[in-house]
């Protein structure tokens, strides 16, 4: 296998994926709603409490 510059790979995904934006058929995914970050938040928290646990050992 051959490498590639990771940075001509970069421009040639972000080029076919602006191609496919671009069609008059693309749907845009709908916006957030309140659900959503609402959900976005406990993750964090969730995550932060499973750190801080780590972090005192309470969990390992």
């Amino acid at each position: 296998m051959a490498k590639q510059d990771i940075g001509k790979l970069i421009y040639e995904e972000t080029e076919k994926r602006l191609e496919i934006m671009e069609s008059p058929d693309y749907e845009f995914p709908e916006k957030a709603t309140k659900k959503d970050y609402i959900m976005i938040a406990v993750l964090i928290a969730a995550s932060i409490s499973m750190i801080v646990l780590c972090m005192l050992g309470v969990i390992e």
